[in-house]
């Protein structure tokens, strides 16, 4: 019987055939890790069932309208524009596309007055069981007009809260085909054109991104406020005079009395609470609407997992939305992290920033400074030192310089200043550049500024030498300056300006011309013997030793200066005599010919390094010549940074020219609060030596500007400050305004302005 098993017995396998390999069993490890893995999938789906369910009660929209409505003419007209200037002309918008950070979410809170009598009636506490979360109470209509809008802003990566109110009669230009011209309150834009107008509009004035909105009406606010728990309110006596009826209020009855003080509000008081505005105004209105908010998230910060979940449910049925679902589960992430955090809070537009002006259907509705309450938001929403800042204020405050009218006084904003330096690359690329803003700089300060004095960073005793020839001296003298130049471009251009500046001057009243100060050292002294003998009197009656020195100096032969200093040690007054009135420029002159090199040293014993000290002690000796003079010179872009922060990761000693305008600029020199220093910036393409590194001006400026442009950066609204200024983290050690580096700014494309060769009329 047992060959009649069937199935017991392994079949015969044939000759060579190959072993099947025996089943292997799953270890118990892996059984165990197979059956986590399971798990966790059947969590994620449920846990995307989860979310899924909970984005499906949202009203999705994209805030667009199927036709544009319309204001009656007679709504919100009692705007108080008391005190405030009227504006007739085309409003001023900011230009530039909006800003906006990786960092930072934007998301425009809109109110719309959608109510049913469950808050409009005047009993309306009386109808509360009617708001039961279902659509019946949410319902969204495309007529209705914003009653709100708060700019909510999530800074991710700080995890903070910014909310910005904006005052709903702002006016702003609506952006519609058929209101070409017309400026409306900025709540009314969503009644012409819905979420998406409000949000473009808001965007376009401030120029700040809104990535999304969510919009709430007067029934989903109360059913909100009443799913948190209701929320705490401080009261002050008006407010609660307000609520209770005792004193005018555009607010409901209320269920209960209220006092001055800690109150619990259910959800329709909260309401009333943050529509009272004729006990005050609308400006306290919108702080109280704020308030509520911070309330609100207050109440939730210790909410339980049960609780959100309920919460959740509430609430998402009672909003609208352009986020889509993917977008939303992302942000319920980051949600947590924003629980229980405290808001910082602003309205705009700022006080001291806007007027009137009267719009469509004369209605009545605030003008704001656009630049700067953008200035402002950008700074609330990024920082203190935010590119947004920064380019928007360079771009508002910029104006273009035609090189042939010159500049005005509006472009060139703050001249209060008796020292004007410009620091420029002075390359050989940009040289006719250089020279052009030289002349245009020098012939404004001179007619508008009373300027009379014409620094060059050239030796103390070139200046004396060009000082001759712009005076109508020997044309020589020119062509001796001129052979000193390295680079023949800069030469044809240097010599193209002195030629300028002679005809100029000699235009010019007797008592009303430049003069020229050389402000360097002296690097070789057969030039300096030149002036020297510029600076002799010839009607001096010198005695024969004097006048043979005198003779020594006009022939420059090589013991002329030896014989002079000889001839001052043992007969001062004898030997100054054959200077004349020319005697301190003489004087100067011989102190600057002891200078040596790189090693030199102030006269005055002033702690100094090389160049700068020579530069600074020209300098006192000039003003010392004329206290009422107001100077204007054109340099190197370090000779006029006024500060210590060296160029090209150099340091401060080593740069011996950085150090001139902050030592001119000193606590205690002569000229402490009266230099203006002006930073040329020439748009080539490329940072101009370490400026890129060192300073944001580098970079921002040729994407914030078009070229050949000023911008005055000591203006009241500017936002270098000493928490923001121009360099970097630790490359200033000093605690100072960024506006005391750089006051103005120029930005020049090289090449593009023209030499003037014509006499001057």
């Amino acid at each position: 019987m047992e060959d009649e098993k069937v199935g017991t017995e392994t079949e015969p396998q044939p000759a060579g055939a190959p072993t099947r390999p025996p089943k292997k069993r799953l270890p118990l490890w892996g059984k165990i890790l197979l059956g986590v893995l399971v798990v966790l999938l059947a969590l994620v789906a449920l846990a995307g069932l989860y979310i899924n369910g909970k984005l499906d009660l949202i009203r999705y929209s994209d805030g667009s309208v199927t036709s544009a409505g319309s204001i009656d003419a007679t709504e919100d007209q009692e705007l108080d524009g008391a005190g405030l200037a009227q504006n007739t002309g085309d409003m001023v918008m900011p230009e530039g596309s909006p800003f906006q950070s990786d960092d930072v979410l934007n998301i425009l809170l809109i109110s719309t007055d959608e109510r049913t009598d469950a808050v409009n009636d005047a009993d309306a506490f009386t109808h509360l069981n009617e708001l039961d979360g279902t659509s019946g109470t949410t319902e969204f209509s495309e007529d209705a007009r914003a009653d709100s809008l708060i700019l909510v802003s999530l800074n991710i990566k700080q995890d903070t809260i910014r909310l910005v109110s904006i005052e709903r009669g702002t006016g702003v230009p609506i952006d519609l085909e058929g209101y070409e011209g017309e400026y409306d309150w900025i709540t009314h834009t969503f009644r012409y054109g819905g979420a998406k107008l409000t949000m473009d509009t808001v965007e376009s004035c401030f120029n700040v991104a809104v990535d999304h909105y969510v919009r709430i009406n007067f029934n989903s606010f109360v059913q909100i406020v009443d799913a948190v728990g209701g929320v705490d309110i401080n009261l002050t006596e008006l407010e609660a005079q307000g609520l209770n009826w005792e004193v005018p209020s555009n607010s409901m009855l209320i269920v209960n009395k209220v006092a001055p003080g800690l109150n619990h509000f259910d959800g329709y008081t909260a309401l009333q609470y943050a529509r009272l505005r004729k006990i005050d105004n609308d400006w306290n209105r919108i702080a109280r609407q704020r308030t509520v908010i911070q309330a609100v998230l207050d109440q939730i910060k210790d909410a339980s997992i049960g609780e959100l979940d309920n919460l959740l449910d509430t609430v998402l049925p009672l909003v609208q939305t352009n986020f889509t679902k993917t977008e939303i589960a992302a942000l319920l992430t980051q949600l947590p992290d924003f629980l229980g955090v405290t808001t910082e809070q602003l309205s705009l537009p700022a006080a001291d920033t806007y007027g009137v002006r009267t719009g469509m259907d004369n209605r009545l509705m605030y003008d704001p400074d656009w630049a700067a309450n953008r200035r402002l938001l950008h700074r609330f929403l990024y920082g203190a030192t935010s590119d947004s800042d920064i380019k928007s204020y360079l771009r508002d405050s910029s104006s273009a310089i035609d090189w042939d009218a010159g500049l005005t006084d509006a472009q060139f904003g703050n001249a209060d200043y008796g020292v004007f330096l410009a620091g420029a690359a002075g390359t050989e690329d940009t040289a006719d550049s250089d020279a052009a803003m030289k002349r245009t700089l020098l012939r404004y300060l001179h007619e508008n500024q009373g300027v009379n004095v014409f620094l060059t960073p050239d030796s103390f005793s070139t200046g004396l030498l060009l000082n001759e020839y712009i005076g109508g001296g020997d044309s020589a003298l020119l062509d001796r300056y001129l052979e000193q130049s390295s680079y023949e471009t800069v030469a044809e251009t240097e010599q193209i300006f002195w030629q300028w500046l002679r005809r100029y001057n000699l235009a010019q009243a007797q008592n009303s011309r430049i003069t020229v100060v050389g402000l360097g050292p002296e690097p070789w002294q057969q030039d300096a013997l030149t002036s020297l003998a510029l600076l002799l009197d010839d009607s001096a009656d010198l005695r024969e030793e004097m006048q043979a020195v005198a003779d020594a100096i006009r022939e420059q032969t090589p013991d002329a200066v030896a014989a002079l200093e000889q001839a001052l040690n043992d007969r001062f007054y004898a030997a100054r005599k054959m200077f004349g009135a020319n005697w301190p420029a003489a004087k100067q002159l011989l102190a600057n010919m002891t200078r040596s090199g790189d090693a030199l040293t102030s006269a005055d014993g002033r702690s100094a390094d090389g160049r700068s000290a020579a530069m600074l002690d020209n300098f006192d000796y000039a003003q010392a010549q004329d206290p009422d003079a107001k100077f204007f010179g054109q340099f190197a872009m370090q000779d006029v940074m006024q500060s210590g922060c060296a160029l090209d990761g150099g340091s401060l000693e080593n740069l011996d020219t950085t150090s001139f305008a902050m030592r001119l600029a000193a606590q205690d020199a002569p000229a402490a609060g009266q230099v203006c220093s002006i930073l040329a910036l020439y748009l080539d393409g490329e940072p101009i030596d370490g400026l890129a590194a060192q300073s944001p001006l580098g970079s921002y400026l040729p994407k914030a500007l078009a070229a050949d442009t000023i911008v005055s950066l000591d203006a009241t609204a500017t936002p270098f400050d000493t928490q923001n200024g121009f360099f970097a983290d630790g490359a200033e050690k000093e605690s100072k305004p960024a506006t005391a580096y750089f006051q103005k700014v120029i930005t020049v494309t090289p090449g593009d302005a023209e030499e003037e060769t014509e006499p001057l009329p």
